[in-house]
């Protein structure tokens, strides 16, 4: 019996992770059911501090507002690992898996992205947020209520994807993520205690020239604390945090595997 089959209590992607360690690519983790610190790093390129605990064991800690790590083009604090430009491929030349238990340690109010495909450019296809604000689309729907809704939107960005609501925790719950791509058809999956298995629809992704690439870890999302709307500029995040007395955050991935067909 190995360390999943131990520990898992959200039985449905437990199902998954091992799956994709049973058929991973040589230091994936076959025989300890993540994927070791090198195959990660061999992939992916870090933003912000290291997720790495000493020693590894599957688990990889992520938190934007310590990291305080700022891209030109962000809308808030990063604190990612991102495929490396030169591992990226083509959509119809991507076949990837990425499944994780995932537990979000946040203060009322936050919003993160913890997973994402992009096209090389800016460009998102997928994206996965745990967000404790309002949006009456989703299962909960309700600001800085403690209950955070866990979201996928699938699709090209400017039309902002196709929206499916996934379940809803409270800060410090687990909930298992799956996230398939092959060639060019996404689908992600999250199983909560509460909601149980919710799947997004096996959404098509147009192929084009271009590639694109994966990110996980804690992107947190903040707005101008004045027009409310998206902004790049750090000070207005940094404002717009004091504001919403978040002050700290923590994104943790256990059991993560990632795998390359």
């Amino acid at each position: 019996m190995n360390l999943i089959q131990r520990t898992c209590g959200l039985s449905l992607l437990c199902t998954g992770l091992l799956a994709a360690s049973s058929h991973a690519q040589p230091g994936a983790g076959a025989a300890t059911g993540f994927t070791s610190k090198e195959a990660l790093s061999s992939l992916f390129d870090l933003e912000g501090n290291s997720p790495f605990p000493s020693p590894y064991a599957g688990t990889l800690n992520f938190s934007a507002l310590s990291s305080k790590f700022a891209t030109a083009n962000g809308h808030g604090y990063r604190n990612e690992l991102k495929m490396a430009a030169k591992n990226r491929l083509p959509i119809e030349q991507t076949h990837e898996h990425f499944s994780a238990l995932v537990t979000p340690t946040l203060p009322n109010g936050y919003k993160t992205i913890v997973a994402q495909y992009h096209v090389d450019g800016l460009e998102t296809i997928l994206k996965v947020y745990v967000q404790d604000t309002a949006e009456s689309s989703l299962l909960d729907g309700k600001a800085n209520n403690g209950v955070f809704d866990v979201v996928a939107k699938l699709g090209m960005s400017g039309t902002e994807g196709v929206e499916t609501a996934l379940g809803t925790i409270r800060s410090g719950d687990t909930f298992a993520l799956d996230i398939k791509f092959e060639n060019g058809d996404a689908t992600v999956t999250v199983k909560t205690d509460k909601n149980g298995t919710i799947q997004t629809k096996r959404t098509h992704i147009v192929a084009d020239k271009r590639k694109i690439f994966f990110k996980f870890g804690d992107y947190s999302q903040a707005q101008d604390p004045d027009t409310k709307a998206l902004t790049i500029i750090p000070s207005k995040w940094d404002e717009y945090f004091r504001l919403h007395h978040i002050d700290k955050d923590l994104i943790s991935f256990s059991h993560t595997t990632f795998v390359r067909d």
